[in-house]
């Protein structure tokens, strides 16, 4: 029966899931933003409708007036229609006027713009009634409602001035809502991404965790079955070494030596990257360290040209002494290979002191890393060598990862690559 976690890796597994929840979380995003626009645009509507209502009542008030006392009338009574403004019935109510149609003010409820143009005059042609917005001099914005009117004389225009400050309050609310339903929208679109990328992640995670139980089931297997025979071959290859003068059988048994130790490495290799083991970390001198490393290079290699650039003395640091030196010397070997097949010898290792941490850089002169396969190489498996596994770049990525280090590589065609190793101080 699987296990719970099991059931997880299976569910994570399917192929559609992250489309289906990058979908839903899109389709959520549209909705959110979409109701936040149709919301937004459903209460300014009201709101027009409500203050043309508002100024449709004054209208009607005001065609009364004039229908019971005439225009002449209340012209005359000039406090009376300035008085009636201030009334609490009257309230958002900024003014109003009634001008003809040379825009000459008739009537104004402030009686000292009476007789003077009134401003935004507009054709009799156009359809009435009409509605607009004006800003006025003080940066005031009014809602105007304009619509014709008869009197006893001529043809006129009735325009009604309402103050919008209760409208805005409610539109500054509604716009909050707005904002965020509208921010809802874009969290949903952005948690769609973030989702399908997890869900890719995970995939790929999982992906890489079923290929590294498989890689340890298969080291232990070699490891089981071949570590004894290759033992016993290498034991007998050096015995026999040792008794045999003929030239041609030892370059024999040398080259079987050195492809059983060749496949002893493979076989290191391939156990370190499926059973890393936890770093010992420990205070030591970087410097005498380095030249520890360096040595042992140079026995492994002796016929490498390696030049060695150690600035200062005393380089006290925290870390695993072991793993810090498979680092370099996978990093030295690598470099050395690559030299090696351009026709050099040459490979330079220095140590650098700066403030927040020690940089070991290793550079190769090779026939460099094209720029489109520098992001593949650390990825397990991955080699341009006709020998190898794959997994050296990896390892030691993951040895740096465990050791809090950082390593860059900068690489170019023909120029060679250089590896950087940043280890705290």
């Amino acid at each position: 029966m699987p296990s719970q976690i099991d059931k997880i890796k299976i569910y994570l597994k399917k192929p559609l899931l992250p489309f289906m929840f990058l979908g839903i979380s899109l389709l959520a995003g549209v909705f959110f933003i979409l109701a936040a626009v149709s919301n937004y645009q459903n209460i300014r509507k009201t709101l027009d409708t409500g203050l043309k209502l508002q100024a449709i009542g004054v209208e009607i008030t005001f065609k009364s007036l004039i229908k019971n006392f005439g225009l002449d009338l209340i012209k005359k009574e000039k406090n009376f229609f300035a008085e009636l403004l201030l009334g609490e019935e009257w309230e958002g109510v900024a003014y109003v006027a009634i001008y003809d149609t040379e825009g000459k003010i008739l009537l104004h409820s402030n009686p000292e713009l009476i007789g003077t143009k009134i401003q935004d005059r507009v054709s009799f042609n156009v359809t009435f009634p009409r509605s607009f917005y004006q800003t006025t001099l003080t940066e005031e914005k009014l809602f105007v409602y304009e619509n014709l009117l008869k009197t006893e004389k001529q043809q006129a225009v009735l325009r009604v001035a309402l103050h919008i400050f209760p409208v805005e309050e409610i539109l500054g609310y509604a716009k909050k809502h707005v904002y965020l339903e509208f921010f809802l929208g874009l969290g949903f679109f952005g948690l769609g991404v973030i989702g399908f990328w997890f869900f890719k992640r995970s995939e790929r995670l999982i992906q890489r965790i079923e290929d590294l139980e498989r890689w340890k089931f298969i080291s232990q297997v070699l490891a089981h079955e071949m570590k004894n025979p290759l033992a016993s071959i290498k034991g007998f290859t050096q015995l026999i070494l040792k008794k045999t003068p003929e030239e041609k059988t030892q370059k024999a048994l040398n080259l079987i030596l050195k492809e059983t130790l060749r496949m002893e490495k493979l076989l290191q290799t391939l156990n370190s990257y499926t059973h890393p083991q936890k770093p010992n970390f420990s205070s030591f001198d970087l410097y005498s360290f380095l030249t520890e490393v360096i040595e042992t290079f140079k026995l492994l290699y002796p016929e490498a040209d390696l030049r060695v650039t150690l600035e200062g003395k005393n380089f006290m640091v925290v870390s695993d002494q072991d793993k810090l030196k498979e680092i370099l010397i996978n990093l030295l070997e690598n470099a050395w290979q690559a030299s090696q097949e351009a026709g050099n010898l040459r490979v330079d290792l220095g140590l650098i002191s700066e403030k927040t941490f020690y940089i070991i850089y290793i550079k190769d002169f090779g026939k460099g890393i094209p720029q489109e396969l520098i992001p593949k190489i650390w990825e397990p498996f991955f080699t341009t060598k006709a020998k190898g596994m794959g997994l050296g770049l990896t390892i030691v990525k993951n040895l740096c990862e465990e050791l809090n280090c950082r390593i860059e590589l900068k690489s170019e065609p023909s120029s060679g690559t250089e590896v950087w190793i940043k280890i705290p101080r």
